[in-house]
């Protein structure tokens, strides 16, 4: 819940500029399903070009394993043994200079090598991001699903207990910032940490809230004037830099 409300804070920040059309989300949403790359648990899809893979770290894994149904639950009898769908999820680290299509080429060499260690996982989804400080939060570069026909609830029993992967695709998502020529948008190492030091602030005022009042917020201006401080700047310029690169986050 922390996380979801330092989210809408940010937007708050970010809705007048949002209205104004000062953001414009142009994310690169591709949807492969050549029937040459399905069944990549088993094979290297044919137009995989391994020589543009960069470098990445699993910063963290999570299972995300359920029974596998066909129909409800309470459909089933007591005696049929369910085969569990085993869900991954992936949060990796990627190089800050990396290309949009090194970065495709990236995301599907970690689907492969997860599978190939696991031929019995069912789903996988990959997430990337360029700083270790972002990995608690939505993906920064970009993110994978490996799923039958592209559905992340695709996964039948049938599909589970045989690993047939005949209708597998994988549906990308890269974000507009990745590869960009100009830099100037990108935040400087100062501004990356007066934003951090916001999260941090923030986290520090959220242990003070009373959850038991459903109108207890954390004070904005509170938070800009901590960051100010720390940084020897106004509270205006705090804001405009905070929000600069939140603006650059969603980007």
């Amino acid at each position: 819940m922390k996380n979801v409300l330092k989210t809408r804070l940010i937007l708050l920040i970010l809705i007048s500029l949002i209205v104004a059309g000062c953001t414009d989300s142009n994310d690169i949403v591709d949807e492969i399903d050549d029937p040459s790359i399905e069944n990549i648990a088993q094979s290297e899809p044919v137009e995989y070009d391994s020589t543009l893979i960069r470098e990445y770290i699993i910063a963290e894994t999570e299972d995300l394993s359920i029974k596998a149904l066909d129909k409800p639950l309470s459909q089933y009898s007591s005696v049929e043994i369910l085969p569990t769908n085993i869900r991954k999820e992936y949060r990796i680290l990627v190089p800050s200079d990396i290309s949009k299509e090194e970065l495709k080429a990236t995301l599907i060499q970690v689907v492969i090598d997860k599978t190939s260690e696991n031929k019995d996982i069912d789903l996988v989804a990959v997430f990337a991001y360029d700083r270790r400080e972002d990995i608690g939060g939505p993906y920064t570069f970009g993110t994978i699903e490996w799923c039958p026909n592209g559905n992340w609830g695709g996964v039948t029993s049938n599909i589970a207990s045989t690993n047939d992967r005949s209708s597998y695709k994988y549906v990308i998502d890269i974000k507009d910032k990745v590869g960009l020529e100009d830099t100037s948008v990108t935040p400087t190492e100062l501004e990356f940490k007066m934003y951090d030091s916001f999260n941090e602030f923030f986290d520090a005022e959220w242990e003070n809230i009373d959850l038991s009042d459903p109108y207890a917020i954390v004070d904005e201006n509170l938070i800009f004037q901590k960051v100010a401080r720390k940084y020897g700047i106004t509270d205006e310029e705090a804001k405009e830099i905070i929000t600069k690169v939140a603006l650059y986050q969603m980007k």
